[in-house]
């Protein structure tokens, strides 16, 4: 399992998106449809809130809920689930494919209840200038 990125999950997208691009300066990309931006060479990632109702909802607390992920990338989320599952970890969302995403996952908590996302990039590659992997963006 290898760390991807800490995606952070914010209320007002396109603030946020103007936040970290416009002033202070990070390059990636990112969907406005899907409010989604990925700047690579930070490992940040930004997530509309509401794009992730199922998880969140599933994560208890006196705390409101999450304003992140810990995002780990692995070989294969079925299998990393599975051993897992074999260590006593109870999932809030088993493997699943997010194509709106380009992912697949699957999320369970930490003792204190922090999100963390298992994830496997299955998002089609295209070469320069062909387009945005989600269609839109920059």
């Amino acid at each position: 399992m290898e760390f991807h990125a800490t995606r952070l999950l914010v209320g007002d997208f396109q603030k946020s998106l103007e936040f970290y691009r416009d002033i202070l300066s990070f390059n990636g990309w990112h969907n406005d449809e899907m409010e989604y931006a990925y700047f690579e060479e930070k490992q940040l990632a930004l997530f509309g809130r509401e794009r992730m109702p199922e998880s969140v909802s599933h994560v208890t607390g006196p705390s409101a809920p999450p304003h992140f992920v810990l995002q780990f990338e692995v070989d294969s989320v079925d299998e990393a689930y599975r051993k897992l599952l074999e260590k006593g970890i109870e999932f809030v969302v088993p493997p699943l494919d997010m194509p709106e995403w380009g992912s697949r996952i699957a999320h369970f908590c930490d003792p204190d209840g922090n999100l963390i996302e298992l994830y496997k990039s299955i998002r089609k590659s295209f070469a320069k200038g062909e387009g945005e992997a989600y269609g839109q963006g920059s």
